[in-house]
Order: C-alpha cells, then structure tokens, then sequence
C-alpha cells in the first residue's frame, strides 16, 4: 500500500506541478506584462485622461459578472465589503490602494522556481523506476 501511495503521490504531484507552474508563468506576466515586452493595462488615470481627449462617454466594465463598480464613472473601484472586489484586486496587485505587487512577483518566481525542481525531481524518480524495472525483465 506504501508503494501505491507514494506512486499516487508522485503523478498527482507531477500533473499539479504542470497546472501550478503554468499558473505561476502567466500569473507573473499579467502583474508584470513587461516581461514579454507588453505594456501594462491603461490605469484608471490614463482612461480618463483618453475620457478627456475623445469626449466620449467611455466606461471602464468589470469582467466578472457581479462586480458591479460603486459610483460615478470610476469603473475600477469596487464595493469594499465585497469579497469578489477583494480577491480581484489582491490578484491585481492591490490591497486597500496599496501596491503589493513585488509580493505577488516574489510569490510567482517561488512557486516557477519550486514546480519546476519538482517536476525535474519527479522525471528522475520515474527514469530511475523504469530503468529498475527493465532490469528485473
């Protein structure tokens, strides 16, 4: 039943440290769009000086059904007793307006940095079992 468990173990963790690795990569690249040479997304300052520029009546919309925004014209800010505005802005970099996004930078490069030995320890483990189970054939 060991052996079971720690094969269980070993694939789950594999297959996992894809789906986290792949979430770190592109979890960093939308806090930092620099990376692969973007710019960041137009800030709620930038929309309305183009607000300013065209004269129109551009509305910033959030993209969660739910979320609507709180007051005027201003489409990024979002109810503070609301839960989905909370975890939105914590995964934007933000919390209660400050700039905590270095956290989530530091967070994304442990998380690459810890799927990816996983994932080499992990092939290395099933090398050495499939090299020890043609030797007994």
């Amino acid at each position: 039943m060991t052996k079971k468990c720690r094969q269980l173990h070993l694939w789950i963790g594999l297959f996992t440290s894809l789906l986290i690795l792949i979430e770190a990569i592109t979890g960093l690249i939308m806090i930092e769009p620099w990376l692969i040479g973007a710019n960041h997304p137009p800030t709620e300052q930038s929309v309305q000086s183009e607000k300013a520029k065209i004269g129109d009546s551009i509305r910033v919309v959030a993209p969660v059904e739910g979320l609507a925004p709180q007051g005027g014209d201003s489409g990024n800010v979002y109810k503070k007793n609301n839960l989905m505005g909370f975890i939105r802005n914590l995964h934007q970099g933000r919390i209660n307006n400050t700039d905590v996004s270095v956290f989530l930078d530091i967070a994304a490069i442990g998380l690459i940095v810890l799927s990816t030995t996983g994932i080499i320890l992990s092939v290395k483990i099933l090398k050495a079992q499939f090299f020890t189970e043609n030797r007994r054939e």
